[in-house]
Parts: C-alpha cells; sequence; structure tokens
C-alpha cells in the first residue's frame, strides 16, 4: 500500500518555483518513492546506487551535466559533491539564455544527509534551490487525518479528539514499529528484520562515506547509547565513559547521526529576562522511534508497556508527530524546551509569528495543575503565551485550569 505524502503539494510548488528542487531525508523515508510521480510527469530518473553512473559522475562532473540534459531527477546526489557547481552553471547559462521562469524545474535532487548536503547547496547554489526536508510517515499520513500544522488552539483540538481514532495498543503499537514506510507497506505488515538491515547498510555505507572508523562495534554501540537518551540532555562526557570513547569523538559521531537525518537536538529556551538559572545543554530525540526501540531492545507495545523507556519514548514519539506536522506543510517554526536549576520544566516551547506555545508530554492518563508549573517560568516572556496543554494518552480532552486542558495524543 503507498500512503498519500502531505509534503508532496510542497515539492510540486518547489518545482514550479526553482530551477532546482533538493529533497533530503533519512534513508529510506520514501523519497525514491515520492519522486516517482515526477516520473509520470516525463522527468529521467537515475541514482547513484548504480555504481557504474557513479563512477562516470565522478570522473568528469561538468560532461555527465551536460550529457543528462534538462527535467533530470538524481537520487542520492551526496555521493557526488562536484555535480552542485556543474548543475549551477547550466541553470545559469539557460537562465540567461531563456529568461528566469524558463529555469523552473530543471532537476530534482534528493539525498539522505542533512548539512553535508546543505553545505554544497549554500556554496554553489544558494537562491537557486528549494530546500524540502522530508520525515518518515506520520500518524495522520498512515490513518489518512488532515495534517495540519500543529497549533494550540482548544476548540481546534476538542474536534480532532472527537473525530480522530487511536486506542493506546494503537499508540505503542505504531512506536515500536516505527514509521519508515517500508513498516507499513508492505501487506499491512512489518518487514521481518528491517532494523537490524537499515543499522548494518547505514553503518557499513553511509557512516563510511562519512568518516573513518575503525572500531564499527564501538560505534554500533554508541548509536544504541544514544537511543536510551531519546528525550534527555545530551551529554558527552556521560556517552563517552559508557561507550569508552573521548568527548571529541562523541561530538564527531553525534553529528553524523544528525547529518543522516537520525537525530534531533532540541535547544534550550532563553530570553534576558527570564529566570537565569537555565538548564543550557541541549535534548536529544531519535527521529524514528521504532529504530529506537530497535536499539534500546524493545520488541513489542507489550515490553514498551513495561519498560522504564515508556516515558522517553512517548514523548519522542510527540515530539517528531509535531515536528512532522510543520515539515510536511513546510512551515518554519521554531522550537524549545525550558529546564531550570529548580527542577522547572516545559517540554516543548514552540515560537511561531511572534506567539509562545507551551506543551507538556506525558505517558500517562490523568495530571493537574503541578504538572503545569513549569508555565508560569516564562509568563514575563516579551511574546505573546498564544496557547499551554498537557498532551498525554488520556481517552478525552479534559480541564486542568482555566486555560490549560489536556489532550489525548491523537489531537497531534
Amino acid at each position: 500500500m503507498l500512503y498519500k505524502r502531505t509534503i508532496l503539494d510542497e515539492i510540486i510548488n518547489s518545482v514550479d518555483e526553482y530551477p532546482v528542487t533538493l529533497i533530503t531525508g533519512a534513508r529510506q523515508v520514501g523519497k525514491s518513492t515520492l519522486v516517482s510521480y515526477f516520473e509520470n510527469k516525463g522527468y529521467k530518473y537515475i541514482t547513484f546506487d548504480d555504481t557504474e553512473l557513479l563512477a562516470k559522475a565522478k570522473e568528469n562532473p561538468k560532461k555527465f551535466i551536460n550529457d543528462l540534459g534538462y527535467h533530470v531527477i538524481i537520487d542520492e546526489i551526496q555521493r557526488v559533491k562536484e555535480l552542485f557547481i556543474e548543475i549551477e552553471n547550466v541553470v545559469n547559462d539557460f537562465k540567461r539564455n531563456n529568461g528566469t521562469l524558463a529555469t523552473n524545474g530543471m532537476y530534482i535532487l534528493t539525498g539522505s544527509q542533512k548539512f553535508h548536503l546543505m553545505k554544497g547547496v549554500s556554496e554553489s547554489m544558494s537562491g537557486r534551490v528549494g530546500i524540502i526536508e522530508m520525515e518518515p510517515l506520520s500518524q495522520s499520513e498512515i490513518r489518512e487525518w488532515n495534517e495540519e500544522p500543529f497549533v494550540i488552539d482548544n476548540e481546534l483540538l476538542m474536534q480532532k479528539t472527537n473525530d480522530r481514532y487511536l486506542t493506546q495498543d494503537d499508540l505503542y503499537l505504531s512506536i515500536v514499529r516505527g514509521f519508515y514506510p517500508a513498516r507499513w507497506e508492505i501487506e499491512g505488515k512489518p518487514i521481518k528484520n528491517y532494523y537490524s538491515n537499515y543499522l548494518k547498510t547505514f553503518i557499513e555505507r553511509d557512516v563510511s562515506e562519512l568518516i573513518s572508523i575503525k572500531d564499527l562495534r564501538k560505534f554500533e554501540n554508541f548509536i544504541k547509547v544514544v537511543a536510551s537518551l531519546t528525550g534527555e540532555e545530551y551529554n558527552a562526557s556521560n556517552i563517552s565513559k559508557i561507550v569508552g570513547i573521548d568527548n571529541k569523538t562523541v561530538d564527531a559521531w553525534l553529528s553524523i547521526l544528525i547529518v543522516s537525518n537520525l537525530v534531533t537536538l532540541l535547544e534550550p529556551y532563553y530570553e534576558d529576562s527570564i529566570n537565569k538559572r537555565i538548564v543550557k545543554k541541549n535534548k536529544i530525540y531519535f527521529n524514528d522511534t521504532g529504530l529506537a526501540c530497535y536499539l534500546i531492545g524493545i520488541d513489542s507495545p507489550n515490553t514498551l508497556k513495561l519498560s522504564d523507556f515508556k516515558g522517553r519514548l512517548v514523548e519522542t514519539y510527540i515530539h517528531n508527530e509535531i515536528c512532522k506536522s510543520y515539515k510536511n506543510n513546510n512551515v518554519e517554526v521554531q522550537m524549545f524546551y525550558y529546564r531550570d536549576n529548580n527542577q522547572n520544566e516545559i517540554d516543548f516551547i514552540i515560537l511561531r509569528d511572534g506567539n509562545l506555545y507551551f506543551i507538556e508530554a506525558k505517558s500517562g492518563k490523568q495530571y493537574g495543575i503541578n504538572d503545569i508549573k513549569g508555565f508560569k517560568q516564562l509568563l514575563n516572556t516579551k511574546y505573546n503565551i498564544a496557547g499551554q496543554c498537557i498532551i498525554c494518552c488520556a481517552d478525552e480532552m479534559y480541564r486542568i485550569s482555566s486555560q490549560v486542558y489536556a489532550f489525548p495524543i491523537k489531537c497531534i
């Protein structure tokens, strides 16, 4: 079964507006499948998984691009960075001879590395490329819910609560299964040994393209430790002691996970007018709960229910689904967390259009006023506080205070 991807509309818009559209995302999030839409519109498709094409492109990038022509999809573009400058030259020549509008939609590029790709773009194609970040499937895409950018609007979230159906068992199953399309598309059944093969391919191929690592077992152990810390503060010293590597290596290896779209760092929120005793470490989130569960050793919903990691994995799920709602609609927001030395916390702070939204993410059902005490720490913010809520595993919404409600996870 092929799922309708919300982000396709944004990709179509980018192709209409830019000479080059670059789609980035982790390995196997569905980039190649999605761009098949453009093959049906007459685009030629090539991939650098083809070793013969890869060798030709590296040998003579200029000739390779000139021979390709226009309206081309190039998959795994990060494997030949030299093509960026050649694509820029072709776009510039075509623009001089045919006008700006004629250049739109010349190339569609896909790649599984984020900032590694971005560097190439900034150096050679600034202003000529539309960049789309593609995430794994969202719960909305799987269940065919209307996917909108998340906002704390009590009436809207109440309507979603009434219209959508997602049991706690459904939630746990999806967290363990994960959201890579292959985990859902084969007659609704997950592929056996999917994550073990995914990890093997990532380490042996993607990691080796980015950095030389002598002890691959140690790197695999590092990934497992990072997965166990999803939803927690990132502390390189603690990880270095567990894995047996120095802090610089921890930071370097983490950058590989970030570049490869496997991990996201969430920065702490700070304002000069707010409490100075703020924790300034980043929090770390795995971008797919299924991969995190596999690395931790959680193999079933029942195991998840009993696991000490349940709270962090539910929080990771909430973080990821909120982020997907924005990225899939190509909406830019800033997202933070708050924690101070007095143990006051806010799991997620969203800054959008001068408005702040506060969210507590919980894995239980019943919560009260003490669970939102962290919200009070930002009452003197310079921004408008537009919404506050708890998102949890409750079956129905309920009131916490005059302005704050608890909503079921299905409202995201």
